[in-house]
């Protein structure tokens, strides 16, 4: 029997299922190839959509103060596409993506980064036209999520990558598990 004064709150999704749903989704045929659309990007902002927008990351430092922590070229929005057609919302939400070179990163997290098996980060992969390529890593940081007016990404934003339907999906299973996991409240 669950005791909330003593136990972790549980997650609020069958984890096991979860983490079958997202291995189905990455062993699919010719997974990176398949992440992004190809061809040219339609008007507008959705989720899922990598966007160039060099900025700071917004922060509120340990004393509570505005601050800017390191620059970001491309973004991960996460916030509902809904809200970019709705005229009574101004505003939505993005992650900023840090770009890795690869030989900075250990095998083994390297590894794990390509089955999502972390929660607090999302691979994004190379997309078409991404001049980087296989020499970094893109991440996005799900811990930090950045408040934005939607003007500034229709406006000052530039649209560089659009998920497929099977890049979506695997977003979404991995904002569900890394909002929804066990919270560790009472963990010791």
């Amino acid at each position: 029997m669950f005791d909330a004064m003593r136990d972790r709150w549980p997650p609020t999704y069958d984890a096991e299922e979860l983490a079958r749903q997202i291995r189905e989704l990455i062993e699919s045929h010719e997974f990176e190839g398949r992440f992004f659309t190809d061809g040219r990007i339609e008007d507008g902002v959705f989720q899922g959509d990598v966007i160039r927008l060099a900025t700071q990351l917004p922060l509120l430092d340990e004393a509570g103060m505005p601050s800017a922590g390191g620059a970001f070229e491309f973004w991960l929005v996460v916030g509902n596409t809904c809200d970019f057609e709705r005229v009574d919302v101004d505003w939505s939400q993005m992650i900023p993506i840090d770009r890795v070179p690869t030989n900075q990163i250990p095998p083994s997290t390297a590894r794990a980064l390509g089955r999502f098996e972390m929660y607090r980060r999302f691979l994004v992969p190379a997309w078409p036209g991404d001049v980087d390529g296989s020499a970094v890593l893109r991440i996005g940081e799900l811990v930090h999520p950045v408040t934005v007016h939607k003007r500034a990404l229709q406006e000052q934003g530039q649209v560089v990558a659009r998920m497929s339907r099977l890049g979506w999906m695997l977003l979404h299973a991995c904002l569900v598990r890394f909002l929804a996991r066990d919270d560790g409240r009472h963990a010791a």
